[in-house]
Parts: C-alpha cells; sequence; structure tokens
C-alpha cells in the first residue's frame, strides 16, 4: 500500500491555485488543492517508471502541456493515424504539423521500416500510439530519432502496463502521457518526463490551462458518476443509465466512431493562433471536464484503484488469453505476454453488424479508429500511405476489454456464428 505523506497547497505540480473571484480563497471541493492523493500518485509513477511526475486533470491535457513544453508552432510530428481523434485535435491545438505514418499490419501502429530517409530527415518529433497497449517499434523508433535528432513523445495512454524488450512503455522518450481513466477507471491523467527542471515550467503551464468548476456542475458530475457506477455494477443497467441521462443529460458528440467536424472552422481556429479555447469543441469530446480538477473523493478511489493494480493486471493477463484463444486475431500479430492489454484487438467480418448485437444485449465495444485519419481528417494533416492489409485495423476491428472477457464469451455462446474472422485476415 502507498503511505500518503504530508499535505501540501496549491496543485500538484506545486503552483499554488489562484484565488476564486473577489480574492477568497478556493475550497478544496473546487478542485485547489489536491492534496497527499495526487502527490502519492505521482509517486506512484516515479517509482514504477523511474521518471518525474506531474498530476493533471487529464491525459489529453498532459499531452497538450507537453506539445507546447516541447515543440514550437509549425514543427512537423510523425504520428499514427489509427489514433483517438482528440489526440489528433490537439496536435492541431498545439499548433503542429500531423504527418500520419503507415501502419504496420502485424501491431496496428506506425512501420518505421516503411517510412523513407527523406520524410525523417523533415520531422522534428515522433508520437507514438502503443494502440491498444500493444508496444510501438520502440528500438526502431528510438534509432531513427538518435539518427535524426528527433524528440521521441509517448502515448501510453493505451500502455500502462506495456513494456518492450524489457523496458516499460514511458521509459523510451523524453516524456510519456498516461490516462488514469483507461486501465485504473480513475480520473485524471499523468505526464512523466525524464529532466527534474522541466517541472516548474510544466506547472506554470497547467496553471494557466487549469479551470475551476462551480458548485452546482461538481455536485452534478458526481451525480452522473455515482449514477455511472451503480448501473454498471447492478441488474438495473438500462433503467439507471436513462435515469441518469434525463437528470443529467450529457451531449451525445460522436458520429459514428469519429467526432463530426468542419475543416473551415478547424482551419480558422489554427489561423487564429490554436490553443485550448480555440480547440475546446473537438478536444473536450466524452470529457467535458478535461481542464477541471477532480474531486478529492474521485481522487482518492484513483488513488485505491492504483493500489489494487497488481490484481488488475493478473485478471487482465488472463482475460487477454481467452480472447487470444478464439481464433479471431492474425498469425502476425504481435502481442507480448507479459503485456496487459487495454483492449484485446480481434478482427470479424460484418463488424458494425457484430458490434450492433453486442450492444442490444448491453455489451458496448469501444476505442474504434474507423476511418483512418488520413481519410477521416485529409485537409487537416499531410500522410504517408499505408499497405492495404493494414484497413483491418480500422475497418474490421473488434477491441474487446479483457476484463470482460467472460461476459464477451458468453454472449458469444449464444451466437456461435456471429463472429467469423475478417476475410482479409483469411486471406493474407
Amino acid at each position: 500500500m502507498f503511505r500518503s505523506g504530508c499535505s501540501r497547497p496549491g496543485i500538484a505540480g506545486g503552483v499554488d491555485a489562484p484565488p476564486a473571484p473577489g480574492g477568497r480563497p478556493r475550497k478544496k471541493w473546487l478542485g485547489g488543492d489536491m492534496g497527499d492523493e495526487a502527490r502519492v500518485i505521482e509517486e506512484f509513477f516515479l517509482r514504477r517508471y523511474g521518471r518525474h511526475a506531474l498530476y493533471l486533470p487529464s491525459g489529453r491535457l498532459a499531452l497538450y502541456l507537453a506539445f507546447r513544453q516541447w515543440l514550437r508552432p509549425g514543427d512537423r510530428v510523425l504520428m499514427s493515424p489509427l489514433t483517438d481523434d482528440v489526440v489528433f485535435f490537439t496536435v492541431l491545438a498545439a499548433e503542429l504539423v500531423p504527418v500520419l505514418g503507415p501502419v504496420d499490419p502485424s501491431t496496428g501502429n506506425i512501420d518505421p521500416v516503411a517510412i523513407e530517409e527523406s520524410t525523417w530527415s523533415g520531422l522534428r518529433a515522433v508520437l507514438t500510439t502503443n494502440l491498444y497497449g500493444i508496444p510501438d517499434r520502440m528500438d526502431l523508433l528510438e534509432e531513427r530519432c538518435r539518427r535524426h535528432s528527433l524528440l521521441l513523445l509517448e502515448d501510453a495512454a493505451h500502455a500502462l502496463d506495456s513494456r518492450f524488450d524489457g523496458r516499460r512503455i514511458g521509459q523510451f522518450g523524453i516524456m510519456a502521457v498516461y490516462s488514469l481513466s483507461k486501465h485504473v477507471g480513475g480520473v485524471g491523467g499523468v505526464l512523466t518526463f525524464s529532466e527534474a527542471g522541466q517541472r516548474q515550467a510544466l506547472a506554470r503551464r497547467a496553471a494557466g490551462e487549469i479551470r475551476y468548476r462551480s458548485l452546482p456542475r461538481a455536485l452534478a458530475h458526481r451525480a452522473r458518476s455515482l449514477l455511472s457506477t451503480v448501473g454498471a455494477s447492478s441488474r438495473p443497467r438500462k433503467w439507471l443509465a436513462r435515469l441518469r441521462d434525463r437528470l443529467f443529460p450529457y451531449p451525445k458528440e460522436r458520429s459514428g466512431h469519429r467526432l463530426p467536424y468542419e475543416t473551415t472552422a478547424v482551419l480558422q481556429a489554427r489561423k487564429e493562433g490554436g490553443g485550448l479555447d480555440r480547440f475546446d469543441q473537438w478536444i473536450r469530446v466524452d470529457k467535458h471536464l478535461y481542464r477541471t480538477w477532480p474531486l478529492r473523493s474521485s481522487l482518492r478511489a484513483t488513488l485505491q484503484r492504483l493500489e489494487a493494480f497488481e490484481e488488475n493486471r493478473r485478471l487482465r493477463l488472463a482475460g487477454a488469453r481467452k480472447l487470444l484463444d478464439l481464433g479471431l486475431t492474425p498469425p502476425g500479430l504481435s502481442v507480448p505476454s507479459d503485456c496487459a492489454l487495454y483492449r484485446v484487438p480481434l478482427f470479424v467480418q460484418e463488424r458494425e453488424k457484430v458490434l450492433a448485437h453486442f450492444a442490444q444485449r448491453g455489451l458496448l465495444l469501444d476505442y474504434i479508429y474507423d476511418p483512418p485519419l488520413d481519410v477521416y481528417a485529409p485537409g487537416l494533416a499531410q500522410r504517408l500511405p499505408s499497405p492495404s492489409r493494414a484497413a483491418v485495423w480500422s475497418r474490421d476491428v473488434l477491441p474487446v476489454d479483457p476484463l470482460l472477457a467472460d461476459r464477451f464469451l458468453a454472449l458469444l455462446r449464444q451466437s456461435p456464428t456471429l463472429c467469423r474472422l475478417s476475410r482479409e485476415v483469411v486471406s493474407s
């Protein structure tokens, strides 16, 4: 178990929270003081990864702060077309130029071998994805970054417990970003970095971007969270979900698997100087409070889940083995046995029909990046072509949470012919 030390004033980064309007000190329930819990979470990451850590309201805010800290407007960043559109819009908000690389069919991540030398020399940084927890080819990316003097930035949101050649994801680049809402179902994000001297500068940047919630919004968010938690762990899920959505409506922002947008509006936001305020409508999707400190009670619950992570890891490894044994993955899929995956990628025919079947039975399968970013936003990025075989990672992939493996398998047994291996995987 972690032991908490003395609490400290200010935000987790060590910068005092600004006073409330009128000069009155902010109350702790407004998020002005994250106290012991945030510090202990930072210590967890320091021990686990050997990197300095800064706790923040979300992983997407951590990613934006990292871009602003280490890169300059106009820098070209190599990234995968198979990642969340929120990550893509965060890159644009930081006034960077996304270069969408080719996808490796065996991992779903960037394929460094397929990128020409002339492309590497025109980049400033590489952003990894570690899709579903499957590690990027960190050996090749490290070598290319060294050779061309590039910055290696790690998006480890899916890779809290992933390794490559014995090293943890998050120990390769100059920084890494983790999302505590993923593996542990907590709140907030963590930015880790190798240079201790960066901490104060990052904390100052954070203080300029963080927003404080009003009491009504805090109470509404807490009530919605409680109803969601109860609904996820009890029989009358649908009834509680309807009650939650009626009392505390949350707008549906995605159309299919991607967020709708207007190219002209995005380009105008970039022209005006980028930043989170101008890009808020695209970055806040699914998490409107991404710039707001969580409630202390939520932070304490997150810490408890981190404390129990080894049990979480054991269950994920066991669930992943059951799902991988279904025979719905390509022979060349590279999944290290010691990685506790966030999702297990299965590849099926008529994927949308399969999704609807499970959704009707209360099992929602998510984190599908279809279409890939080069098709989704062709006018907002530079792109490098991917092999046709890589299309299965967007068109046919069925990501399953290994913690829900038993429930998925039980439903599958009721419809044994529902999931058939993707034709393209069969023919490859």
